[in-house]
């Protein structure tokens, strides 16, 4: 099992990392990029309301939380992103299912041995 943690490790470090820092990046630049709230009031007889294309309007940071989105998400790559990062998930998963039980079998290697010298 150590043998693949070593191997594998390196490589999806860096994906994970990158996967960690686009994601904070995107929620605090969704967070700055929330605009105050406003009271909501129904649009008056006559009134013509703000247009589609004027709602999608993406302010500049908008625009940056929209990239670091498909960066996060490995649409920004294409089909070979989206499966890198999927993979990428699957790693993850595997990494901590495996350590956690590299860790488990060496904790009850050194309670029986423990066992062994006390009795």
């Amino acid at each position: 099992m150590r043998r693949w943690h070593k191997i594998l490790a390196p490589w999806f470090a860096l994906i994970l990392v990158i996967v960690a820092f686009t994601g904070v990046v995107t929620q605090v630049t969704s967070t700055l990029d929330t605009p105050p709230p406003t009271q909501a009031t129904s649009p008056r007889i006559g009134e013509h309301t703000r247009s589609k294309v004027e709602r999608e309007k993406r302010s500049a940071l908008g625009e940056w939380n929209h990239w670091f989105k498909k960066l996060h998400s490995g649409e920004a790559l294409g089909p070979i992103g989206i499966a890198a990062n999927a993979i990428s998930g699957l790693a993850l998963l595997f990494f901590a299912g495996s350590g956690f039980w590299m860790y488990l079998s060496m904790w009850l290697k050194l309670r029986r041995n423990r066992r062994r010298r006390v009795g």
